[in-house]
Formats: C-alpha cells, structure tokens, sequence
C-alpha cells in the first residue's frame, strides 16, 4: 500500500513542478482585454444570475439580499426554499441538520466553504448548524457538473455541492469596520454576533468574527397516543455553541490571491430522545469540537494558464454521553477524534475563446480514533483527479469530464474495510435556440461513486467492512427561460424545470436509532424519478416599491426496486416526501420592508416499509418577517422581527422528533 501511496504522491508532486515551470515560460502578447477576460473567468462563481440561466446543470443560488428578502432565519430554513433538497432537522435552535439532494443522501453532498469542502470522515454528514448565516455573503447549490470547470476534484466528487460563500470586507468608505448583531427570541434563545474588518496594508486585510448562541428549546408539543391527547414539553434539548473564525485576503501580485482561513467550534447540546408514548426522557448528551484552518492560492498567467492551490488541516473531537442500567458503571462515555490532512491543486488552459481544459489532483488522509469498543483505529488515504474540457459558444456549452478515485483503507489496530477505486464520467451540454431570447435547454449525465464512511464500515454496533460501495447515475434534462427589463412593471423574471432520474446500486440507507446512533441498510437497486421546478419575479408597483416572488416545487418518486418478492418492493425510501415545496412574497419600501414565507411536504415513512405505523404526515409551515434597515447618528442600524410556524402547526420532520411550535425572533444590528 505504501509503494501506492509514493507512487500518487509522486504524480501530484510532478504535476506541481510541471506547472511552476510552465510560469516560466514566454510570456505570449495578449491584450489588457483579454487578460481581463482570463481573470473573470477564473473568478467568476456558479451562482451569478447568468450561470443560473445558462448552466448545463441545475444551480440555485440565494445571495445575502436574497436571503434578508426571503425572511431566511438559518442555513437549514434557506435550504429548504431550494427545489429538491431534504433537509433533516431534529428540532430547536442549533439543533442537529443535515441536507440530502435528490434522495441521494447527505453523504452525496459535498460542503464547500469558501471554495474548500467540509468532511466528517466518521458520519460523511455534515451538519450545517455549524455556520452562521450571519456571516454568508451567498449560498449556492449546484447538482451534477455544469460549466465552471476550475474546481478542486473534491468538489466535484460527489453528487451535488453546497457551495457557502463568506462576507467579504467593505472598505469603500473606511479602512475598518465594526458589525455587530443580537438576537433573542423564543425558548430561551441568545445569540450574539460580532465581526471586525481591518485594512492592514495596501493589499491586505483581514476580518474575524464570532458568536454564542445558546437556547432551552423547553417547546411544548402535543402527544397524540390512540384516542389521548396530552400537552407535553421536550425534555433535555438545551444548546450551547462557541464559534470563531479568522479570515486573511491578500493579493501577493496583479493577477494573484492569496486567501487564509482559521476555524473553530465548540458546542454543548442535550440530545432528546424519541418521544414513543409518555417516554420523553433522556440523558443523552453531545460535546463537539472542531478546528480547521485552510489557505487558498489563485493566479493566471498571460500564457493563457491559471492555477489554484489549496491546502487543510482539519481537527474533530466529539464525545456522546449516556446513562443507564444496561451501561457498565450506569454511563456511557464514547470519545471520537479525526483528523485529516488535504492538499489539492488544479491547471486551467484556454488556449482559444470557445475551448478551456482543467486538470485537478486532490489528495487527503484520515483517521479516527475512539475509546468505544471496537476498538479500531481506521486510517484512509484518498486520490482524487479530474479531466475536464468545456467548449463554450454564445449559443451552446458542452462540459465532458472524467473523475478517477482511489481509496486506500487501513487499521492501526484491528482489520479494516477493502479498497476502492472508479472511473466515473460525466458530461452536459446547455443549447440557446434563439439569439435574442434567454432561453436555454440543458440536459447532463453524471456517474459517481461514494465509499462507505467509517461509521458505516466499523462502528456504532450496526458497521460493516462488507458494506458495499454506492454507484450513482445522474440524468437531467431541463429548460431555463430569463427576462430582464427596466421599462416595465415586470422587471425580471426566472423560470426553470428540471426532470430527472438517478440510478443508485447498492444505495446505504441511514435509518436514526437516536440522535447519534443510526442503522445502515444496503438497498440493492433504488430508482428515483422526480422533477424540480423554480420560479423568481419581481414586480416594480411604485417609484421605491417592488415585489418580489419566489416559489419551488419538488417532485420525487423513489423507491426501492432490489426484490421484487420483498414486502417493500417498490415502496419509498426512508424520509423522501413524494411532492415538496416553498413559497415566499417580500414588499420592498421606504417603510418597512415585509415578507410572507412558506415550506411544506407531504406524507413521508421512517422506515423502508410503507406502513401506517411508519407514516409521518405531511405538513406547512408559514412564517412572517418584518425588517427595516435606519441611519442613527451616523450608525448604519438594522432591526428585523420573525414569526415562525405562525399556525403553530404540530409535525416531525424525523419520526417521534417534534419540531417546535410558533416561535418569535428579534433581531438588531449595528455597523459602525
């Protein structure tokens, strides 16, 4: 395994040479245009309003006005306002969330933050209570491959990505900036939030920020048991998180930039249990720490060449507490620390207008250590590289890319799980029929290949190193229609549907025993069939008033196609609503800005079999915000009020989890 290992290392470590000296070369006789050209290209995100029409695969994108519109309270919630996401949530304020895009399963999402993704080796989930919405400048979720081609090969190496970008400082009008943010609402909740921007030269600045939250989330809910109907409260839910962040943007050279990150969190949470009859008590509880620090390096040369590096170091430690007779001593004290080390470069060339071609290397290694009593100690080196060449007209774009994955397991203590390796194409193409309207059709196939994590191959009681890979197959086909004028009361409007099929072979399907703890089942063959459609319009009623509308809608039929003798032959996975939508309406005026907002889905079941007793029943949920943003005394001052679940509608969104009821929050804001 270690001659492998040398071997890739190797070829990254050629590839990076390679590309250095190439910086050596002639420089060839491009013009200012053109250079500037390069750059846009290079810096230019998938969630620009062009891309959204224009991309060969579906991109839905929420920038942080869009976000203060829509009446968004945290990353979960503008999640859900994206066609076919499921977001798994077990309640509360800061409580555990997770996000699955088109039945594929959270752990087909990749995460990135700031260009560079986020991994939990041990759960392959992500859960996006650890960012601040407080401090995102936009939000964008991109399904399949579409055009934007420089991208580290992580990032494309799954199904989907959730790309969060950060705020970046303003020093427009000063060279430092204070911001400062409070909010309070129902069950107990505090969340202070400040940030600080400073020039520190000419060419560089920096930004740090943090915030505390904590909160009881003590919600009453209704228990419903046969022909009974009590009025109960969740036990054991309280929160407690610390979050730090420091970020550092210089640009070493005209064409150069050079960004650093440092991050930590520290939280401290009771986990409720189900609620199964009058049982609502729990001694469960979760301590987690986590520590990354990441740097990002982008230059273009004139020779038609850019190159980006990145580079990590991730650090996690969590510890799950539980009490009980059936626990040796009457507790249970299970201690987990990862770590991983990654390291990623990528080279693109465009060497005409219409033709670009990207190569990427990406390369990680992680391990996990734990007290529980398995006592394995799993290791993983990964190698991921990507091909990628796009031609791009003003009226077609055809992306081809092919990704090649290596997964090298091992155990310093005990026998690990088999490796792995794939070849896994993908390719789309997006056509404009007529020049003088913006009206796309697209369509995109992608396969993709995910590992079991170490969870699903060693721990947790349920883990095994027999569990089979997931191979994924992606086919979309989709139109995309744009209007933009400023001569009429209509001022923009866009319009898209998506339809789609996935493939899953041998799918591992995530069942929750409790909040920590989850059962893997290996479904042979699932197919899923649905459709995505997103609809934004905005309306000029007045000289300062506009409306502005926003609706998705998701259709999903998957279901699990393994046996046709088994008794759940056809019936839908775990968790995946058939029909699922958001809606929101937000007046803009000189007044008081004020927004209406929506989510809902239909009836859904906890388990593989579609049973009465698994069903959960669909449900909306409706909120309002009011917000208006002031000048006092030469402060920039902002105050916002939510009403969330104003029908104070009873419903789960994980089985015998309730979710809260109606709930209030104020927010205020101050930047000086």
């Amino acid at each position: 395994m270690m001659g492998r290992i040398k071997v890739w290392l190797g070829c990254i470590g050629f590839f990076g040479v390679g590309v250095f000296r190439l910086s050596a070369q002639t420089v060839s006789n491009d013009t200012i245009v053109s250079k500037v050209h390069r750059l846009d290209e290079v810096t230019v995100s998938a969630s620009s309003p062009v891309r959204n029409v224009t991309s060969t695969a579906p991109v839905q994108m929420l920038s942080r006005k869009q976000l203060e519109q829509q009446g968004v309270t945290d990353l979960a919630d503008a999640l859900r306002r994206f066609s076919g996401v499921n977001v798994k949530d077990y309640g509360g304020a800061g409580g555990m969330k997770t996000v699955s895009v088109r039945s594929l399963g959270s752990q087909h999402t990749a995460v990135a933050y700031d260009g560079i993704t986020v991994t939990d080796c041990q759960s392959g989930q992500v859960d996006l209570s650890r960012f601040s919405l407080d401090n995102i400048r936009s939000l964008s979720l991109a399904i399949g491959d579409n055009d934007d081609i420089f991208l580290p090969a992580r990032t494309v190496a799954s199904a989907a990505s959730l790309r969060l970008q950060t705020l970046m400082p303003d020093f427009s009008e000063k060279s430092a900036r204070l911001q400062a943010e409070l909010k309070t609402g129902s069950f107990g909740l505090v969340n202070p939030f400040l940030r600080y921007d400073r020039r520190l030269a000419e060419k560089v600045s920096m930004s740090v920020s943090g915030d505390f939250m904590r909160a009881d989330n003590l919600y009453p809910f209704t228990l419903v048991n046969g022909k009974y109907v009590t009025e109960e409260r969740r036990d054991n839910n309280y929160i407690e998180t610390y979050r730090g962040e420091w970020n550092i943007y210089a640009k070493p050279g005209e064409h150069s930039v050079l960004n650093g990150k440092v991050y930590y969190y520290d939280s401290f949470r009771e986990l409720p249990g189900p609620v199964i009859l009058y049982n609502n008590t729990s001694e469960e509880e979760l301590n987690e720490r986590n520590f990354f620090s990441q740097l990002h390096y982008m230059t273009y040369w004139e020779n038609n060449f850019s190159l980006q590096v990145n580079g990590k170091f991730n650090w996690a430690y969590s510890r799950y507490h539980d009490e009980g007779t059936e626990f040796p001593g009457g507790e249970m004290n299970n201690i987990y620390h990862q770590r991983e080390y990654y390291g990623s470069a990528a080279l693109l060339y465009t060497p005409w207008d219409a033709w670009a071609f990207s190569y990427a290397a990406d390369y990680s290694y992680n391990n996990l250590s734990t007290n529980a009593a398995s006592g394995v100690k799993p290791y993983r080196h990964t190698v991921l590289q990507t091909l990628t060449a796009r031609y791009r007209t003003p009226q077609i774009t055809v992306t081809a890319l092919m990704l090649g994955s290596i997964y090298m397991n091992g155990a310093k203590i005990g026998e690990s799980a088999g490796d792995a390796r794939r070849l896994s194409p993908s390719v789309s193409l997006s056509w404009k029929p007529w020049g003088s309207k913006d009206l796309y059709l697209r369509a995109s196939y992608k396969d993709i290949f995910r590992v079991a994590t170490f969870t699903e191959n060693y721990f947790d009681r349920w883990g095994s190193r027999d569990l089979k890979p997931e191979v994924a197959r992606q086919y979309n086909v989709g139109i995309t229609l744009g209007h933009t004028t400023a001569s009429s009361w209509l001022t923009a409007a866009h319009f898209s549907v998506d339809g789609y099929y996935n493939y899953v072979k041998n799918k591992i399907v995530a069942v929750p025993y409790n909040m920590f703890f989850w059962t893997m089942l290996n479904l042979g063959h699932v197919d899923i069939f649905g459709v995505d459609a997103n609809a934004d319009i905005t309306f000029r009623l007045a000289s300062r008033h506009q409306l502005l509308a926003s609706a998705s809608y998701t259709y999903q039929y998957a279901v699990d196609k393994t046996d046709p003798s088994s008794v759940y032959y056809k019936d839908q996975i775990p968790y995946t609503p058939a029909h699922s939508g958001a809606f929101s309406l937000a007046w803009e005026n000189p007044y008081c800005n004020a927004s209406f907002h929506a989510t809902g889905v239909s009836k859904r079941y906890s388990s593989v079999q579609n049973i009465v007793e698994n069903e959960l029943e669909g449900y909306m949920e409706c909120g309002v915000s009011l917000y208006r943003s002031f000048r006092l005394k030469g402060i920039d001052c902002s105050l916002r009020g939510d009403i969330q679940n104003i029908g104070n509608k009873q419903y789960s969104i994980v089985k015998s989890y309730p979710m809260p009821g109606r709930s209030y929050k104020l927010t205020l804001k101050i930047s000086i």
